[in-house]
């Protein structure tokens, strides 16, 4: 692997422990978009978690199209430029984790040790809907002219955007 794309994948790693939440993209039915956002959790396979209300647009947007955008994005705070902020998006399949799930409570564990109280207090509302968003394909940007292609499992491998031919794993 070169070393610009081990960097690339550190620094993609540092970006998904560092925020806390995620822009969502999703559509209704006549392909009517929306963005929103909310608190999430991703695991070693960067599947990424978030636990929204059913009565949410985007909850309903996302069960019926079973598929999602999301994106990490650096906090504005501490971005070197405004223009060129950090961040990763990536196209996902959506499902949802039922809450007789094997894994149910181990998520929702992490996302409480990683969102502390207000996550201990909404886990028992039968209200919302814990959802699995799995990523396919996505785009790491780090700065001016540093744009890369994630794709493969665990978007573990990276290539410049539009190829090349230099990707590694």
């Amino acid at each position: 692997m070169s070393e610009e794309f081990e960097s690339a994948r550190i620094e993609m790693d540092l970006l998904i422990e560092s925020v806390r939440s995620a822009i969502l993209a999703s559509v209704d039915g006549k392909g009517v978009p929306l963005s929103s956002y909310a608190p999430v959790y991703v695991d070693q396979n960067r599947n990424f978690y978030v636990y929204i209300s059913s009565m949410a647009k985007h909850s309903s947007q996302i069960r019926r199209a079973e598929k999602a955008s999301v994106m990490l994005i650096e906090d504005e705070s501490v971005a070197q430029h405004l223009f060129a902020r950090k961040r990763l998006t990536v196209d996902c399949r959506a499902e949802v984790v039922d809450r007789d799930a094997a894994d149910w409570l181990d998520i929702i564990g992490m996302m409480e040790s990683r969102h502390g109280e207000t996550m201990s207090a909404l886990k028992g509302l039968v209200d919302f809907d814990l959802f699995r968003l799995i990523p396919n394909e996505g785009r790491l940007v780090l700065g001016f002219g540093k744009a890369y292609r994630v794709f493969g499992d665990s978007l573990q491998e990276i290539d410049y955007v539009g190829g090349g031919g230099h990707r590694s794993k």
